[in-house]
């Protein structure tokens, strides 16, 4: 009886020091972490000196529960990840999770899911179930330029060329879509959905259940300058806010 007793006392104490790690862990930097942002909306928007959006939002929510608080300048990418690896910057997000930046950076657990969608016109929504089947159907596709969607559209690009209109950006796609020009259009649900918004195209263009690829997004924290504990510790904070619905509060704005 005395060893379960024991037993018990040990995972006690093990689930209590698992419960409060996270208050335990010391934010590095003395205490203000530095990110680098772009105009990448609406996970990031940049405006002059002012920085917002759905990154800035969870990563404030959540460093404010490690008691850190959340310093942000906008840089250009290349800037960015090299301040990463040299541990002059702190974060980089939303970001996918690659044999090279593992080694020279921490990675949070997923943050969000990065769906590349079919976007259509209102009533066609559950029109494909796949992008093979919309191309069988006939429909008409724009697209941007070089840009990789991921799943099977580069497969499908090439036996369907004639389907197929390339932009070089996504507001003329967008456009083009409101215009009945093209059939659908491709891209991220959050950063097409942002586009449709500032456009004013609400009530002509919106996403459809068909999901062409789904991929993880991460937060990014430089090896150099925070430590894996810290990092274990945001991710911990990070999914208590999903568990709870803080998490999805803040990203139902952005949809």
């Amino acid at each position: 009886m005395a060893g379960k007793h024991t037993l018990a006392a040990g995972l006690g104490a093990c689930l209590l020091i698992a419960a409060t790690a996270a208050e335990a862990v010391e934010c590095p930097r003395d205490g203000t972490l530095l990110a680098g942002a772009s105009d990448y909306r609406p996970y990031q928007k940049v405006e002059g000196k002012d920085v917002s959006g759905m990154d800035v939002e969870v990563l404030e929510a959540v460093l404010g529960k490690l008691g850190c608080s959340l310093k942000i300048d906008a840089l250009p990418w290349a800037r960015h990840l090299k301040g990463i690896q040299d541990g002059s910057v702190d974060i980089a997000s939303p970001v996918s999770k690659t044999e090279e930046r593992e080694s020279y950076a921490h990675f949070t657990s997923p943050y969000v899911n990065a769906r590349q969608l079919l976007f259509v016109a209102p009533g066609n929504e559950t029109a494909s179930a796949d992008l093979t089947a919309f191309f069988a159907g006939g429909g008409k596709l724009g697209a941007i330029r070089e840009y990789a969607y991921g799943g099977d559209y580069m497969t499908l690009k090439e036996t369907h060329a004639g389907q197929v209109d390339e932009t070089d950006s996504l507001e003329s796609n967008l456009k083009k879509l409101a215009a009945g020009r093209v059939d659908a259009t491709l891209g991220e649900e959050f950063v097409v959905g942002a586009e449709i918004k500032r456009l004013g195209l609400g009530d002509k263009v919106v996403a459809s259940e068909t999901v062409i690829s789904s991929d993880p997004s991460y937060f990014m924290f430089s090896k150099a300058s925070v430590p894996e504990e810290f990092v274990a510790a945001f991710s911990a904070e990070l999914q208590k806010m999903k568990d709870n619905g803080e998490f999805d509060a803040i990203i139902a704005k952005y949809r």
